[in-house]
Parts: structure tokens; C-alpha cells; sequence
């Protein structure tokens, strides 16, 4: 395997060259190859922010040089930068005419040469592959023979008490390179999970006082996919200083191996003489797992993370009794059997929890993504069949790119199933017309492209060549979701959107609310309220539109009264054909 990762690399090496860019094999990094008609003189800041933001060739991770990378090209034959200095990682510049380097102000304007580690593209199993190799040539081999003679003046004696304290020694000797085997694993987890996940990342905390739990968002430095809500529990006499501290501490990530799955398995933030262990809430087991059939033994890998960032936006309290309950569904699809899959049946997934221009809502990925899972699983819908558009891959582009390409795909006889959770928007300007609400639409401009009208994206489906639509919206249209208003200057005080007219034969629409009714989360559970119902309900049974509807509307309304009172209670709602078979 190993063999194979090198020869790759040579490859990946070979395929660059005689390009925008350099590639040396012996410090695995990849320069730009500056001409010098391309040099630019900036301050260091400006250097910095360039190589940050830097695409070239459809690589990203550029950065500035440190010195001793620098030092690396003296023997190159392929990149020449002019005889200037250029910026490095500190204030420092480097000096390719003398090959010396000199601390300078960093307002004043030197060139720019960005770098990156050709490691950033290799999955974490290679990078273990590779790292091991490394790590196993710098480890000294003990000798397999070893020639021992008896000198001439040496008794017998003398010389079976040398053999035997060699003996004592070499053994020693091996057992410490049997160990030293065991650590190369080690060591390579450690680098591998430095390129691949790097330093884990807390933001909006906030604090929920009545049940002594902080919650946060956590990520990843370097694994852009993971986000997750966690909670913290921290007592109250602690939280105010806790949070002032927050800049402060550094977050341990532990990751797990059990012999074949390498896991990350706790998160740890020491804050003074203790350490607050972070609850995943919004995770299931597939989240946590970073590699599996990693062979050889070798010790937990941990990371000690940075400075954490915070971002200012609201998080939804919890009740923090009910945590165990995030996993009810992960549950119930564990023990659901997998339906024969039906290349006639089709999905269709828009969730949006993060918006660019607008408040987000919470759990709404975590809801589309659980619903993807449910659908495939119990419905019998396969991936290529699913067309997934999740937070910042919901923007207008993407969903109508999407949507077209799916009808185009779509026979006479198949069933379509569409589910929507995010914003919905009534255009006052309109008559109150209902809008959906991509990610990349600013709400006072929803209206600006008519595609987002609710009647239009209906139309599309249920005049599609579709035998029959089920669609399942998790947004009331009011233009307020969770008590917050989605439109600038309007109080959240919820307006009625305008009917929608679709074929209520061909097609069936299950809403999260009445029109002038809130979409509520679903703070105990770690969903959205209605989708919450609607997939529970398809895990336990329900096989037809109309029981599905019945059970999920008594569950939401008497759900939302608990939680919410009379103030904000939801009622959902079914426009079409009732009739239908799941």
C-alpha cells in the first residue's frame, strides 16, 4: 500500500510540472512558479490575505512560506524567482539574490510567493500510508546478525559472559524497536488527522441558564463538512467566567481506535483546574467515524486544538434531560430494514439551516439530511435518485439546476418525493405570493426571480411526467420561523400567504403549519417539529398519506402547545390528493 501512495504521488508530482506550478518532492510542497513579469510587491497583510485566498489550478491552502521552506529551493532547478525579496510566514523577508533572510516593518511592500502541501490532497488513509513510511525509515534496525569471536587471550569463561550480556542488550534493543513500530501507527494517526481535521472549533456559545448547559456549534479547522451542535455542561457559578475565558481555552479533540475504526470520541475544553466534556447532540455514529481498516495497534490520538472563535448569533435553549432523545430516530433507522430499492421513485431534498442574508433555523440540515436517510432506507429510493441540496449548496443556481435535471430524468409512471425545509416568504408586494427562500437570496429580493414561487416550483411537479407527487414542506409561510421575522422591518407578527393552486389529484402537499401559524424547532428532539413527526411516523409504520397525516398533525399540534403554548402552536396541513400509498 505504501508502494502505491509514493508511486501516486511521483505521479501527482509529474503531472504539474512545466506549469503554474512547482512541485518538490523531497519537502512535498507546491510553490507557484513566479515569472517575473507575474511578481507583485504588497505589505505583509496584504501577502498574507492574497496567498490565503489564492485558486491556482483548482488548488486551494495556499499560504505564505516559512524560512527554512525557503531554504529548501537551493537546489531547485525548476523555479527561479526574480533576485527580490519576498514575504515569509513571519516579518522576516527572504532574500533570493543572497539566499539571506532580514526582519522589515510589515507596512512596507515586499513580493509574494505562496506555497501549500501537496498532503492536503491525500485522503486520510494515504496520508497514513505515507507518514508510516516516513517514520519507518527513521527508525534504527537492530542488526539481524551479529559476528561474535573469542579473542585469543580471552578465557571461555570471559567470553560466554560476554555473549550473554550482548544477548541481554540486543534483546533490549529489539523490544524497544518493536515499540518504536507501535508508535510509527501513532505518529501517523497524529499527522494524518493534522491534514485532515486539524483544530477543533467552537462558536456561538450560548448560555442556557435554566438547565446549566452551554451550546455551541463545533468544526473542524481543516474538515469543512463537520458541523455540529454540542452542549456543554457548566455550572451557573462558573458560566459567566467561563464565557469570558472562552478566547482563552483550548479545546482537546480524543480520538478512539478499536482495532479497525479510528473514531473521534470526546471533545475536552480544560478551563482551570478541570475539564468540560462536550455533548454531541445533532451526531450519529457515521459522524464520528474518520477511518476504518486501519490496521496495527496504537495509542489514542489526541489533538490539542487553538483559540476558539466565537461568531455572535443565536442558539436555541434545550432541555437538557432529554439529550439522550437526539438519537431517537438514529434509532428507529437502525432497526428498519432496508426496502428494495425502486428505480422508479425519486427524491428530492432542499435543507437550509444557514442563511447568508437572513436568520438561520435551527436543526433544518440535520432534519433534510435525517429525511434523505429515512426515505432511501424505508422508502426504497436509490442515491442516484436523490438530489441533495443542503445549507450553502441550496442557492438559486444549484436548486434550479437541480430541479431541471431531475424532471428531465423523470418517466411516465415514477413517483417524486419533495421535501423543503427553510424559509418560506409571503411577498407583501405581491398579494402576499409565497416565495421559497435559497440561501443566497436577500428575503426583500426573493420575489426578483419567479422560479422561487411556491405555485411555480409546485407547477413543475405536478406537471411533471411524474404518475404521482409527495411533497413535504417544513415551512408555514407566514414569513416568521421560530418567532422570528424573515423580512427586514417587519415585526414577527405572521401574514398570510396566498393559496397555492397545483393538480390536487396527481399531487399531495403535507405542510408544517397553516399559513399564518409559526414552524417551530424541536429543541428535546434536535429536529424541526413537523419533520420530526413525519419521519418518526414513516419509521413506525405509516404507509399511506392519510394515516401519516393524521398521526403527525395530532403529534405537532399537541407538541407545539407543551413547548411553545397557545402562542405559537402549529397545526399541519394537507392540500391534495390524501389517497395516496407512500
Amino acid at each position: 500500500m505504501n508502494k502505491i501512495i509514493l508511486i501516486w504521488i511521483m505521479f501527482y508530482i509529474l503531472s504539474y510540472a512545466n506549469s503554474k506550478v512547482y512541485t518538490n518532492k523531497d519537502s512535498m510542497l507546491m510553490w507557484q512558479n513566479i515569472k517575473n513579469k507575474e511578481s507583485i510587491a504588497v505589505d505583509w497583510y496584504t501577502a498574507d490575505k492574497y496567498c490565503n485566498n489564492l485558486s491556482l489550478l483548482g488548488k486551494h491552502n495556499w499560504r505564505l512560506a516559512k524560512l527554512t521552506e525557503y531554504f529548501s529551493l537551493v537546489n531547485s532547478k525548476t523555479l527561479h524567482p526574480n533576485n527580490k525579496r519576498y514575504w515569509t510566514s513571519s516579518s522576516r523577508t527572504f532574500d533570493f539574490l543572497n539566499w539571506t533572510s532580514y526582519p522589515w516593518n510589515k507596512r512596507w511592500k515586499y513580493n509574494v510567493l505562496c506555497v501549500r502541501s501537496i498532503l492536503n490532497d491525500l485522503s486520510f488513509y494515504e496520508l497514513v500510508s505515507y507518514f508510516s513510511e516516513i517514520e519507518l525509515k527513521a527508525i534504527n534496525k537492530p542488526p539481524r546478525i551479529i559476528k561474535l569471536a573469542k579473542g585469543e587471550f580471552e578465557t571461555t569463561k570471559e567470553f560466554e559472559k560476554k555473549v550473554l550480556i550482548i544477548r541481554k542488550e540486543q534483546n533490549k534493543v529489539n523490544k524497544k524497536y518493536q515499540r518504536d513500530k507501535q508508535d510509527v501507527k501513532k505518529i501517523a494517526i497524529k499527522k494524518a488527522l493534522l491534514y485532515t481535521w486539524s483544530k477543533p472549533i467552537l462558536s456561538n456559545l450560548k448560555y442556557d441558564a435554566d438547565n446549566g448547559y452551554f451550546v455551541a456549534n463545533l468544526k473542524f479547522e481543516a474538515k469543512k463538512s463537520f458541523d455540529k451542535k454540542v452542549a456543554i455542561k457548566v455550572e451557573r457559578k462558573y458560566a459567566r467566567d467561563f464565557k469570558k475565558q472562552f478566547y482563552n481555552l483550548k479545546p482537546q479533540a480524543i480520538f478512539n481506535y478499536d482495532g479497525k475504526i479510528v473514531t473521534l470520541k470526546d471533545i475536552k475544553i480544560p478551563y482551570k483546574s478541570q475539564s468540560f466534556i462536550v455533548q454531541f447532540t445533532d451526531m450519529n455514529i457515521d459522524d464520528t467515524k474518520v477511518a476504518v481498516n486501519i490496521s496495527n495497534e496504537f495509542d489514542t490520538p489526541t489533538y490539542l486544538g487553538a483559540n476558539i472563535i466565537v461568531a455572535k448569533s443565536s442558539v436555541s435553549n434545550f432541555d437538557a434531560s432529554k439529550l439522550k432523545d437526539y438519537k431517537v430516530l438514529d434509532r428507529l433507522l437502525a432497526k428498519t430494514s432496508q426496502k428494495r430499492v425502486d428505480s422508479k421513485k425519486w427524491l428530492f431534498v432542499v435543507g437550509i439551516e444557514q442563511y447568508e442574508y437572513t436568520d438561520n433555523i435551527s436543526y433544518a440540515s440535520r432534519s433534510a439530511n435525517m429525511f434523505k436517510k429515512v426515505m432511501k432506507k424505508k422508502i426504497g429510493i436509490k442515491e442516484s435518485n436523490c438530489y441533495t441540496m443542503i445549507n450553502s449548496g441550496a442557492t438559486q443556481a444549484k436548486i434550479k439546476t437541480s430541479l431541471k435535471k431531475m424532471l428531465r430524468r423523470v418517466k411516465e409512471g415514477d413517483t417524486i418525493y419533495f421535501y423543503y425545509n427553510g424559509h418560506g416568504v409571503p411577498v407583501p408586494s405581491k398579494k402576499f405570493e409565497p416565495y421559497m427562500l435559497t440561501a443566497d437570496t436577500e428575503p426583500d429580493f426573493v420575489a426578483d426571480e419567479d422560479f422561487f414561487a411556491l405555485k411555480n416550483i409546485y407547477g413543475k411537479l405536478s406537471f411533471s411526467k411524474a404518475k404521482k407527487v409527495i411533497a413535504v414542506v417544513d415551512s408555514c409561510f407566514s414569513g416568521v420561523t421560530d418567532g422570528k421575522a424573515v423580512l427586514k422591518g417587519v415585526a414577527a407578527t405572521k401574514m398570510k400567504a396566498r393559496t397555492v393552486a397545483f393538480d390536487k389529484e396527481k399531487m399531495v402537499v403535507l405542510s408544517a403549519g397553516k399559513g399564518h401559524q409559526y414552524s417551530n424547532g424541536y429543541d428535546k428532539k434536535g429536529h424541526r417539529l413537523f419533520s420530526f413527526y413525519i419521519m418518526k411516523n414513516i419509521l413506525e409504520g405509516d404507509t399511506t398519506v392519510k394515516s401519516l397525516y393524521k398521526d403527525t398533525k395530532k403529534q405537532t399540534y399537541q407538541t407545539s402547545l407543551e413547548e411553545y403554548g397557545d402562542s405559537r402552536t402549529q397545526e399541519p396541513t394537507l392540500q391534495g390528493n390524501g389517497r395516496m400509498k407512500l
